[in-house]
């Protein structure tokens, strides 16, 4: 029979902050817990080097007026024209890549079970459309903590 130690598993850490190509492998359409339409997206990353290739980082779009702006930046970073007009779905946007500019959302939240916080987690601030991306030569740096 297989043995485990519990105390000696790491969680997964979140990727490091920075920007990564990325293809939407899922996306689910569903209600917030405010009661908003939402399509909770998985993105796969696609880097080609060992830690980051085939990592999963995910990312809401809440359909409220406050929020729609990340849901426009969302679909003009997949190559939408901005001036596209239509109803989103979950369909469109499986399969779509873009540029990902991720950091780590640290979070303040305890979870009410363990009294224990929540952990670190990855957090899309920006998609840029592929086809507009810089060479990675001349991308800026970007610190890694």
């Amino acid at each position: 029979m297989p043995a485990i130690d519990l105390s000696q598993v790491k969680g997964i850490e979140p990727v490091p902050a920075g920007q990564y190509p990325a293809t939407i492998t899922s996306a689910v359409e569903g209600t917030s817990q405010a009661g908003n339409q939402k399509i909770d997206i998985q993105w796969k990353l696609e880097t080609g080097e060992k830690g980051t290739d085939g990592r999963i980082v995910f990312d809401t779009l809440t359909f409220t007026v406050e929020s729609l702006f990340r849901v426009k930046n969302t679909l003009i970073g997949l190559g939408y024209d901005k001036t596209w007009s239509g109803e989103v779905t979950p369909e469109m946007l499986i399969g779509q890549s873009g540029l990902l500019t991720v950091d780590i959302q640290v979070s303040t939240k305890v979870d009410p079970e363990t009294g224990e916080a929540y952990p670190p987690r990855n957090r899309v601030k920006k998609v840029i459309p592929l086809n507009k991306a810089k060479p990675a030569a001349a991308r800026p740096a970007v610190a890694r903590r």
